[in-house]
């Protein structure tokens, strides 16, 4: 994809990120946050694959032990497990397979079982690839090396295309020169992953677009996609892309350190995008040409013909810091059967700290005005930039109420936050001995979120502080 400068703007402080409270492969998905792994169904069969089994040609009866995922899940029905032992195993690719039920493939117990491209994946070949398949989970696995031969070729780390009903569940996958993991088709559900050293063919800082850590393919509609708990960071593309996407749920991921955008959703309708955290902590990602910090999250409306114009769009509950903007809608065209608009979107309940420029921006859509219904409220804005915490044109279309902004007049009389930086802003939430000067009352939102990405709780019987509480 091509993505112009204007869609970022960005920040150059160096900061040290704090740790958060405990559960993933990295330690970053916080116990209210984790989903649960998938189980294997036992009124099924189980069979494994091990790098001393064997591959016989024809399909073998429960229990059987064979060399290769593809060939066990060849003999796969719905409901059957896959076990996947430790070892180190090549490029895999799954096709055709329309099982009745999922299908699941598993790492065995206790175990650890590599794919591994060993540096030599082809221009647009994957370490591991699902084609024209259904119904099939993968869960365990680290998917690894793609190879990076220059600045304009190389694999992905996953790639689901032309499939559905697809899981990718806690898996690893690190060191890929595309993306590390692209899925088309519907009803994708990528959960508890970390995904990190992707798109490194960009490291070279050769050429004018790059690939996404995590993405749908931008190409053609698509239908249900969630990206639940996943540690998505350190890539030379952007972090997490919801493309074309008509029905996205983005909730508890801790997603930083990527190239231009954190979280882009572009051409997409029916999106969620809740309890997030999302910061950079390096100046290492930053756009050689520009020379600024990605921004935390984004709109667009990219593609003239595929997808749809941005509406219902819910963000909420999120962090959103140490970016060069919190919030950005980038107006990307114009002409074509995509009218770049915007139309019902909710902004509440986030935190906005310490942004480069100004913390929230929209640029004037096509045809000069957006669609109506838009709300920007209970948001809690540390505005250190000296630019408008809201800039665009077009207030007049926004509900724009009981946010809290700060400028540099934060004090221990307000409420404080514990930000990633490692001090202690007079800002936030509720500390010992400080006056809470802004509350929610009971049952006076009636969408306020609960629980947030370090989860800290509100009950709606209470009063509550705006913002996510942190």
């Amino acid at each position: 994809m091509l993505h112009a400068i204007g869609r970022i703007l960005g920040l150059a402080v160096v900061l040290l990120a704090s740790g958060a409270l405990a559960a993933g492969a990295d330690g970053s998905w916080t116990s209210c946050a984790k989903p649960a792994r998938l189980q294997p169904d036992w009124s099924a069969r189980l069979f494994h694959v091990a790098t001393w089994g064997t591959d016989p040609g024809w399909c073998p009866g429960n229990g059987y032990t064979f060399r290769t995922i593809a060939a066990a899940a060849k003999c796969a029905k719905g409901k059957d497990t896959i076990y996947v032992h430790g070892g180190t195993y090549g490029p895999v690719l799954l096709m055709n397979l329309w099982p009745s039920d999922r299908i699941l493939i598993t790492n065995a117990p206790g175990e650890n079982p590599v794919i591994d491209g060993w540096g030599g994946v082809p221009d647009f070949g994957a370490v591991l690839g699902l084609w024209r398949v259904n119904n099939v989970a993968i869960q365990g696995l680290t998917v690894q090396n793609t190879g990076v031969p220059d600045a304009e070729h190389g694999g992905y780390g996953i790639n689901v295309s032309e499939s559905s009903s697809i899981k990718l569940y806690y898996n690893t996958v690190h060191d890929t020169a595309r993306h590390g993991i692209i899925t088309d088709g519907s009803s994708m559900e990528i959960v508890g992953n970390e995904v990190y050293n992707t798109v490194m063919r960009n490291q070279y800082w050769q050429s004018n677009y790059w690939d996404a850590a995590v993405s749908s393919k931008p190409t053609k509609n698509q239908w249900s996609w969630k990206l639940i708990g996943n540690s998505i960071h350190d890539s030379y593309g952007e972090c997490a892309d919801v493309l074309a996407v008509d029905g996205a749920t983005v909730e508890g991921n801790r997603i930083y350190n990527c190239v231009s955008v954190n979280l882009f959703v572009s051409n997409s309708q029916n999106v969620t995008v809740n309890r997030n955290w999302i910061y950079a902590n390096t100046d290492k990602y930053n756009r050689r040409d520009l020379g600024y910090r990605a921004s935390g999250i984004q709109l667009a409306n990219e593609s003239t013909w595929v997808g749809w114009s941005l509406k219902n769009i819910r963000i909420t509950n999120n962090i959103v810091e140490w970016v060069s903007q919190g919030l950005r809608y980038w107006r990307a065209h114009s002409g074509g059967s995509v009218t770049d608009t915007y139309g019902s979107l909710y902004v509440g309940f986030n935190d906005f700290n310490r942004t480069k420029y100004s913390p929230i921006r929209f640029d004037t859509p096509e045809w000069g005005w957006p669609s109506s219904n838009s709300r920007l409220r209970q948001n809690i804005v540390l505005n250190a930039s000296g630019w408008s915490w809201f800039s665009t044109g077009e207030w007049g279309a926004w509900n724009v109420d009981k946010n809290k902004t700060y400028d540099w007049s934060w004090s221990t009389y307000n409420p404080g936050i514990n930000d990633p930086y490692g001090t202690y802003t007079w800002a936030y939430r509720w500390r010992s001995g400080a006056w809470q000067r802004w509350t929610v009352a009971p049952w006076s939102e009636w969408d306020m979120p609960a629980e947030d990405y370090h989860c800290a709780d509100r009950d709606q019987n209470e009063w509550n502080s705006p913002g996510a509480v942190n």
